[in-house]
């Protein structure tokens, strides 16, 4: 008998302890920091420059997904950060296959602030990182997502934010600037 009031006690000490605990971390408040990482989004600003001369601008936050197309040639392409400021990009192309659009595994590069050139594929293009660290507010992103331009010479980009040299999209703090 007394074993078994002795863990009932002990149980009910422990729910009201733990209640108590839940209550407390409850009504403290979020820490800046964390704040802030709540309320942004890591992203990368990258520069495509393509076999023709014509550039772009383009905004993306990390594993979301850039796409870029040109007389029915198509590119999907995927920015990781990594250290050091360099930005691993998975590039895939879009291939037909009995009827059906297929993503196909291209290449993978890993860039940084100087020009990097890709030749494999229809769409070659050279890329460089012009802010592997940005923060774009997450708010936004939620209420926006992807759009697309075009350049001069008929390449369509989309991302988050696009500028090209004819034209930019993008939500209201979209601030790359024109290439």
């Amino acid at each position: 008998m007394i074993k078994v009031h002795r863990i009932v006690t002990g149980t009910t000490l422990l729910a009201v302890f733990g209640l108590v605990m839940i209550v407390w971390a409850y009504g403290r408040p979020v820490p800046p920091s964390a704040q802030a990482s709540m309320d942004s989004v890591r992203a990368v600003q990258l520069r495509f420059t393509f076999g023709i001369g014509d550039s772009a601008n383009v905004t993306e936050v990390e594993g979301g997904t850039i796409n870029v197309e040109k007389d029915g040639n198509k590119l999907t392409i995927i920015p990781y950060m990594r250290d050091h400021g360099q930005v691993e990009l998975r590039i895939f192309q879009t291939v037909q296959r009995e009827g059906k659009e297929m993503m196909e595994a291209l290449d993978t590069l890993l860039v940084d602030k100087s020009l990097t050139k890709l030749n494999r594929g229809k769409l070659p293009f050279s890329v460089q990182v012009l802010n592997a660290e940005k923060k774009l507010p997450g708010a936004a992103l939620a209420a926006g997502g992807t759009c697309c331009a075009t350049t001069c010479a008929g390449t369509k980009i989309c991302g988050v934010c696009v500028c090209t040299d004819c034209g930019r999209c993008g939500p209201g703090w979209c601030d790359c600037a024109m290439p």
